[in-house]
């Protein structure tokens, strides 16, 4: 099977977050057994120099390059040159849209400019003559219109990695998608007035899909919806919650090179103290205590991830001995609020401004728990990575983190602690329960029971290939 996935990010090229891990680890898997092809935009920031092939392709199809309008132009100029890494093909579009930016996101004019990409999106799936389209999210969600309007449509299936951004822009704006070479109806895509790329995915693919099968429910309700929760009801027999896997190459305390000390779960107790000793050090914190317990705490920091909530628990529970170290950007009232908890009590709270590669896979390694209090979150991927390092997550009940996190009455059952969502008690009487569990004997069972979890991709790609299958079935 020839599979062309359709993506903004992938790992370690351009990563804002779990979407891009979430891919290259999924299109690895597939490729040992596929035809695998990942489109992404070429941008000036990648995070690594990719392995030219000295291939390219064109980003227009010959049908469409006969009229002289704008966006003819513009893709006219473009190119796909094609990459490796893996065993995956890679095409990145090559354009005066996407090179001057150092970053993917975050840029005015992202309408016209994710637009244009998934027009090149479809146009290469065409001329691959691939037999499964898979985009993700709505950056790459137009291409799926194109394909359902194409006089030769591919099967597609769409992914959404996260419903709260949906690329909704003013018709006005997008009055472009009428005109060559588009040509679509965009009135079904009509959302409080806007033009909605996420819906347009979701009326036009085959096939979707979500991270986890607790977001596939929680997105069929509102306000988890964020307002296309109707229309996925529209299309619920159609929508499938795959969770996602992780990479075991990439996340192995065995042989991690990012890390200070590999370690299994024999010797897991001697590995987590010399990783949090050398992390102290690093971080300029060699005086904290070694036996006290370590949380980490890694990601964007924005309203959906409820480090506000985590704020007002850790004012609340000062006296549990605690130590923490953060890992994050984003919001610069909550940026400002850990810059003035770093400065003013060092010998408790360590804050990294930005996103370190290494610094994550150490802070996983060193960390004895891990905590996650997100008001939603469609998977998640740190908790996974928790367990596989021996650190125990903590995590809210919403998503993909009630699918992996149980805090059983039985220990050897126990994969973690749960608290409620947005609440600072629930979340403050978790970290209570974190104290005991370090100092309890159980916790060897814990985290000996928790390193053997499989969370590999092995089950997950056989239930994307059933998907592929019923969207071909739909196609014909």
């Amino acid at each position: 099977m020839k599979i062309l996935h359709a993506s903004a990010e992938y790992f370690p090229y351009i990563k804002m977050g779990g979407l891009a891990d979430m891919l290259a680890s999924l299109t690895k898997e597939q490729a040992q057994s596929e035809e695998v092809y990942v489109a992404l935009p070429y941008i000036g920031g990648l995070g690594k120099e990719p392995l030219w092939t000295g291939k390219d392709y064109p980003a227009l199809l010959p049908k469409d390059a006969k009229t002289d309008s704008l966006v003819v132009s513009v893709l006219r100029d473009s190119r796909f040159l094609e990459a490796e890494e893996s065993g995956v093909k890679l095409y990145f579009f090559q354009s005066d849209l996407f090179q001057t930016l150092d970053s993917i996101y975050g840029h005015a004019e992202e309408h016209f400019r994710f637009a244009m990409f998934s027009y090149a999106c479809y146009a290469l799936s065409q001329i691959l003559k691939v037999d499964v389209f898979h985009a993700h999210d709505w950056h790459t969600a137009i291409s799926l219109a194109l394909q359902k309007d194409s006089p030769f449509p591919i099967p597609s299936v769409f992914t959404i990695h996260n419903l709260a951004y949906q690329g909704d822009h003013p018709f006005w704006m997008t009055g472009f998608l009428k005109e060559e070479p588009f040509r679509l109806v965009t009135s079904p895509f009509d959302h409080n007035g806007k033009c909605n790329y996420m819906k347009a995915g979701i009326l036009s693919a085959n096939q979707i899909t979500t991270v986890s099968p607790g977001y596939r429910e929680e997105t069929l309700r509102e306000p988890n919806g964020f307002g296309l929760s109707d229309c996925l009801n529209l299309r619920a027999r159609d929508y499938s919650g795959i969770l996602n896997g992780i990479d075991t190459e990439e996340w192995n305390p065995k042989k991690d090179k990012r890390i200070y000390n590999t370690f299994q779960d024999s010797n897991w107790k001697v590995g987590k103290l010399k990783n949090k000793e050398e992390l102290f050090k690093e971080i300029g914190r060699p005086f904290l205590p070694l036996d006290a317990p370590l949380v980490g705490l890694i990601g964007r920091l924005t309203y959906q991830k409820g480090f506000p909530t985590f704020l007002k628990a850790f004012l609340d529970r000062r006296h549990l001995p605690h130590r923490y170290v953060v890992l994050g950007s984003g919001d610069p009232e909550t940026e400002n609020s850990f810059f003035q908890l770093s400065e003013s009590l060092p010998d408790i709270f360590y804050f990294y401004k930005g996103y370190n590669e290494s610094l994550a896979h150490k802070i996983e390694a060193a960390s004895d728990f891990f905590l996650m209090p997100s008001l939603f979150e469609p998977c998640g991927l740190n908790q996974m990575y928790s367990h596989v390092y021996g650190t125990i997550p903590i995590v809210s009940r919403v998503g993909g983190l009630r699918d992996t996190v149980e805090e059983s009455s039985l220990i050897q059952f126990k994969t973690g602690i749960v608290f409620e969502p947005n609440d600072t008690g629930s979340l403050g009487y978790a970290l209570e329960r974190a104290r005991d569990l370090f100092f309890s004997p159980e916790r060897d069972i814990v985290v000996k029971n928790i390193m053997k979890l499989d969370w590999s991709w092995k089950k997950r790609k056989a239930e994307y290939q059933s998907v592929y299958f019923r969207a071909i079935d739909l196609q014909i």
